[in-house]
């Protein structure tokens, strides 16, 4: 079963107790704050083994848990566009944007759970140690209260349950987006990774918080 490899591997990393069940909201905390990064590929014993994952790779995992957990869920895929501000940004990541004119398109996977007392929105794409870089982490998981997604979906659409949920995204990411666009959108995604995982750019992160903080005071 996943949960328990889930245990497993969270005890090992000492992110678990010996005595502490997984439940539903440990389940999406211990997703959510597995660092933003591919993994080899997109099965949910990768994402565990590997212990990384970006929104794909979370949600596909993060649905097989619930599922085991007695709770019905389904993938959403969403196309985004966002217009990010170069500035904010640091090394490789800066000059892509400044060339892409901060254009950054995505097809992007969150998932809604489905409760008794309605749908609730989940999203554990973004770790809970990224949350000062400007980018929506959602700090707490409550059942039946909605998580805000981590971008602004544009169409939407519920993953068929018959489809592999990867070969459906790559679908609408071809169909949505140039080749250059999705390039540029490999390229990003590799160095929003190295930029969340770097303790250096936490560092200048957390004292650009500060200094601005001064600044307004």
């Amino acid at each position: 079963m996943l949960l328990e490899k889930l245990k497993i591997k969270a005890i090992e990393k000492g992110l678990l107790e010996q005595n502490k069940e997984i439940d539903a909201e440990r389940a999406f905390l211990l997703v959510r704050d597995m660092p933003y990064e591919r993994a080899s590929d997109r099965e949910s014993v990768t994402i565990i083994n590997e212990w990384r994952g970006t929104c794909s790779g979370k949600h596909y995992l993060l649905k097989d848990l619930f599922a085991e957990l007695g709770y019905e869920s389904r993938v959403i895929a969403c196309t985004t566009i966002s217009y990010l501000d170069p500035k904010r940004f640091y090394g490789k990541m800066r000059k892509l944007l400044r060339k892409a004119n901060g254009k950054f398109v995505d097809v992007h996977n969150y998932l809604v759970l489905e409760l008794p007392e309605g749908d609730m929105i989940v999203d554990a794409t973004f770790p809970i140690s990224t949350s000062d870089m400007d980018l929506i982490v959602n700090e707490q998981f409550v059942l039946g209260e909605d998580q805000r997604i981590a971008d602004e979906p544009i169409q939407s659409w519920d993953v068929p349950d018959h489809r592999d949920p990867q070969e459906f995204k790559d679908e609408i990411l071809k169909e949505s987006f140039s080749t250059e666009e999705l390039e540029y959108r490999d390229e990003m995604i590799i160095e929003l990774s190295k930029l969340t995982n770097s303790k250096f750019v936490k560092i200048l992160v957390w004292l650009e918080k500060i200094f601005r903080g001064n600044k307004t005071k």
